[in-house]
């Protein structure tokens, strides 16, 4: 994992805050083509072996059940699964700064899963709905009334919106999950918010349990710990 990629900065009430994505099983810290470039080169091949990992059983149960693989197909796998990780770099470059993307890696037959990760502050006590406009509770063109879980967790208050949505320009549904949580501090209001949008409804309950393991990596420091963060990471 690269460091620099999963670093954040925020600031409020005049001090600095920092926030990094820790190391969690399953989970990348995507870098951004910003990284120094073996690092992305490092990173990239380690995502790749593992994404292949775990998609070419399937080949080799295909084999077995006697449907023909050539040595074509398998190149083709292996392109498409070497541009599905370049692409996330891609992704990061977009999103940056003020956000991060972090990926799902090692979902059986399945690609890098990327999910978008952010950390924001407000002021105490302001009237403030923006946390569950960004998870998805509000707007958009949802095809039923989404669905609000709230959760109550060791380090905030949380809550999951999980919701199907038509896009009007095609007409195709997307299921979108936004998980957040909601930490208040005497002088600021800390919201984490993991982002995640597909049609692959068949891998939602697995990504919606990761997406779990995952806030808890968010890790947020403030003050002479966050500038020191800052120092060690070179941002």
């Amino acid at each position: 994992m690269s460091e620099s990629s999963a670093l954040g900065t925020v600031e409020a009430a005049g001090r600095d805050w920092a926030w990094t994505i820790d190391e969690v099983e399953g989970w990348t810290a995507v870098p951004s083509s910003a990284d120094p470039a073996e690092v992305v080169r490092e990173w990239h091949d380690e995502v790749v072996a593992a994404v292949l990992a775990s998609v070419e059983p399937t080949m080799d149960q295909m084999i077995d059940l006697g449907v023909p693989v050539s040595d074509a197909d398998r190149e083709l796998m292996h392109r498409n699964v070497a541009e599905s990780v370049t692409n996330l770099v891609a992704f990061a470059d977009q999103v940056a700064p003020d956000a991060r993307v972090a990926a799902l890696v090692g979902l059986q037959d399945r690609g890098p899963v990327p999910v978008l990760v952010s950390v924001a502050l407000s002021e105490p006590g302001a009237e403030d709905d923006t946390l569950m406009q960004v998870l998805g509770a509000t707007g958009g063109n949802p095809v039923n009334p989404p669905n609000i879980e709230y959760l109550d967790l060791p380090d905030g208050d949380g809550v999951r919106v999980t919701r199907m949505e038509l896009d009007p320009d095609n007409a195709e549904v997307w299921l979108s999950v936004g998980l957040g949580r909601r930490t208040e501090h005497a002088d600021a209001v800390v919201d984490t918010v993991l982002l995640w949008r597909t049609q692959d409804i068949i891998i939602a309950e697995a990504v919606g349990a990761a997406l779990d393991e995952l806030l808890p990596a968010v890790r947020i420091t403030r003050g002479e710990q966050a500038r020191s963060e800052q120092t060690r990471s070179g941002t």
